[in-house]
């Protein structure tokens, strides 16, 4: 391991992922729901990400929301090379990306960065050292504006308890064997399931640890490196996290783990009344997160909390307009929470639906839909959170949306798809934020872009770049392995993008 890693894994780059709970939107609006007033994320805007990884995210926030200026800094050079060379590729003129460490960027001199009204630490903080935790919570003192949110998600206890051996004995096994890491990571995995396989073995005695290693071992081994290599990984209490942050003058403001928000859906019935009685809001979060199995939490921070009162709560979230981020088909209405699966209500999710079939709504207008004449105000409201929680729906940005930077930059994205790389999302103007969609739809609108209308010579030229990476489509559950099925699969799922997807992508500001 590299000295200047400090025991962070860095033999392997970390995957490159783009997450709607980033985004300047999705933050906002969870503030919102707890009645804490959110900074007004406009033009001039500054946004800071801490450990921006590959920084496509990053990149992807900065071509959504153009209006705005982005910064990124990691300590892996290599990573920092490619965020800037795909906000070169993408046209991007709005985000800055800084090789430096936690340390090196406390050291920088006063000015040398702006102050920022949002920061985020994305998987961060519970992967690095006590002292690096410090300094990441002196930079939040210093670079925070008043009113500033910053994002922090991160391996939680006690949810994290039962995996805790697992991620030492995934890293103590993977420290003696041979090879690439990635090998070594799934050689791992591989002994860890057998265990998980005997009975009588600690591995089989928790369903929650066979079930992380069913998932892992379909998981991406440059993610999992990151997950079980790093020296320091040290799952937290949020008390602890909430503790570390009152030094910056940090308040706990919202959860962007959405189901987080309703207690019925957060709790069980028999533990609701006992977490509703306790006073202090630390308290309550550790009681959640005793309150159901919850290995990973997303916690939104403000510096200085204000308070709405209750009309002006109702005003703002009122005015926010929602638009679907998928096709009205293609919307799902069950959903994983805390405790289980929701599946939601027709009689309120059905109206919803329709309604944004046609167009973007405000929150204000869904209400006062007929069909929803019955429906109580919180009800309307938890189905819009939910909706928004799962990516169905996404609030839209204020004011005018300028999509030629979201296009540039999806065109470069879609480009290197075709190619062979790999890249979960696009970037959608209109909302601000990412759009996650599948690869077969990024070549789709890759055809678009290059102007190819035939869909079966889009498909003949896409196959070089699936063969490449070894990307295969997908039929009832089945994998289509030679180039003619998956070729005829890809041209019947581009003229399907044509027909059912295209004008709403448009919509969206993402084609």
């Amino acid at each position: 391991m590299a000295a200047w890693a400090d025991g962070y894994f860095t033999e392997i780059q970390y995957t490159a992922n783009a997450y709607a709970e980033l985004a300047p939107g999705f933050m906002a609006f969870a503030c919102l729901r707890h009645g804490v007033r959110p900074p007004d994320f406009g033009a001039g805007s500054t946004y800071l990400e801490l450990g921006c990884g590959q920084g496509f995210g990053l990149n992807l926030m900065a071509a959504a929301n153009p209006d705005a200026q982005f910064w990124g800094v990691d300590f892996h050079p290599g990573q920092i090379d490619n965020a800037i060379r795909l906000a070169r590729d993408g046209g991007l003129a709005n985000v800055t990306f800084e090789d430096l460490s936690f340390e090196q960027l406390l050291e920088q001199p006063s000015g040398a960065l702006p102050r920022f009204d949002m920061i985020a630490l994305h998987g961060i903080y519970s992967w690095v050292s006590a002292q690096a935790r410090s300094t990441i919570v002196r930079l939040l003192d210093r670079l925070l504006k008043p009113g500033g949110l910053v994002y922090v998600s991160y391996n939680c206890l006690p949810g994290w308890a039962s995996l805790a051996p697992l991620q030492k004995f995934i890293a103590e096994h993977a420290a003696q064997g041979s090879g690439a890491p990635q090998a070594r990571i799934i050689a791992a995995l591989q002994v860890a399931k057998r265990f998980a396989d005997t009975p009588g073995s600690v591995f089989h005695a928790s369903s929650a640890v066979r079930m992380r290693i069913e998932e892992a071992m379909k998981e991406d081994p440059a993610y999992l490196a990151h997950e079980y290599l790093n020296k320091y990984s040290q799952p937290l209490f949020h008390a602890e996290v909430a503790s570390d942050f009152e030094a910056a003058r940090l308040t706990f403001a919202a959860s962007a783990n959405i189901a987080d928000d309703f207690m019925h859906l957060a709790a069980p019935g028999a533990l609701q009344d006992d977490i509703l009685g306790v006073q202090d809001p630390i308290l309550r979060q550790t009681l959640l997160d005793y309150s159901a199995v919850k290995p990973f939490r997303r916690d939104i921070f403000v510096r200085g909390r204000n308070s709405l009162d209750h009309f002006d709560q109702n005003d703002q979230l009122d005015g926010l307009c929602f638009a679907l981020m998928t096709g009205a088909d293609a919307v799902l209405t069950e959903f994983p929470i805390p405790i289980g699966r929701l599946t939601g209500q027709p009689v309120v999710y059905q109206p919803l639906i329709t309604a944004l079939a046609t167009g973007p709504k405000s929150l204000a207008e869904l209400r006062a839909l007929p069909a929803l004449a019955g429906a109580a105000y919180g009800a309307v409201l938890q189905a819009l959170a939910i909706l928004t929680g799962a990516r169905q729906i996404h609030p839209l940005r204020a004011g005018t949306t300028d999509a030629a930077p979201a296009l540039r930059f999806n065109r470069e994205v879609c480009r290197r798809v075709a190619r062979g790389e790999t890249w979960n999302s696009v970037a959608a103007a209109a909302a601000g934020a990412p759009l996650r969609i599948p690869f077969s739809d990024q070549l789709a609108m890759h055809a678009v872009f290059e102007g190819i209308e035939d869909d079966a010579e889009a498909a003949r030229l896409a196959w070089p770049g699936m063969a490449r990476s070894g990307r295969r489509l997908m039929i009832n559950g089945q994998v289509l392995q030679d180039q003619a099925a998956n070729e005829a699969e890809l041209a019947a799922r581009i003229g399907d993008f044509r027909r059912y997807k295209l004008l709403l992508f448009q919509q969206l500001g993402a084609i």
